[in-house]
């Protein structure tokens, strides 16, 4: 999606009002307000609240898919969740939003479309994290499932303590030390396919 560089700055106000104070704190008058701009030139841009929401998702989506052609394996997953990392560095306000889909509870048609980008990047990623058990990169008797929460509850907490922290730490470093931890974690036994 090809955004202008006013919708872009619209979705990044957005993006800081429900990080501050979730959904609720969303208005048009709050984004105008935010902006310096009068409330009919949120309009201009776009439709409505919920235009500016659906689009801020679908931004999350865009940004990071769920794998890049070539990628498969584990090589997948890490490009993934670094992408994520970048991405979150990038935007500090989504630290707070972007894992939290309670912010969005109660408003249905957000709740759904972040769900529904949650089951598109859990299925990729399971396809992956079968590719990497079938080529004996990662322990064979987990089920893909049960890997996914492995996998992204520490890469969720993680981006969740930066976010808290204000960014105290460097998120790409600390993420490379997880992902290398995960991956030995993760690594069979050559001997006998299991964990070591």
């Amino acid at each position: 999606m090809k955004l202008t560089k006013r919708q872009i700055e619209i979705i990044d106000a957005a993006l800081e009002l429900i990080a501050a104070g979730g959904i609720q704190n969303l208005t048009v008058k709050h984004l105008a307000e935010a902006l310096g701009i009068t409330e009919p030139a949120i309009y201009r841009h776009f439709k409505s609240k919920s235009e500016v929401v659906k689009t801020m998702i679908a931004g999350f989506d865009e940004e990071v898919a769920p794998s890049e052609p070539g990628q498969h394996g584990f090589e997948a997953v890490e490009a993934f969740i670094r992408n994520r990392f970048r991405q979150v560095a990038a935007r500090p306000a989504l630290a707070r939003v972007l894992f939290a889909e309670e912010l969005f509870m109660g408003e249905e048609e957000f709740s759904g479309q972040m769900l529904a980008m949650m089951h598109r990047h859990k299925a990729a990623l399971e396809r992956h994290f079968q590719e990497a058990q079938s080529c004996g990169e990662i322990r064979p008797e987990i089920q893909s499932d049960t890997l996914f929460r492995l996998v992204f509850g520490p890469v969720r907490l993680l981006i969740k303590q930066w976010g808290m922290s204000g960014g105290a730490f460097d998120l790409a470093t600390k993420g490379d030390e997880l992902i290398a931890a995960l991956k030995q974690i993760l690594r069979p036994d050559p001997q006998t396919g299991r964990a070591k």
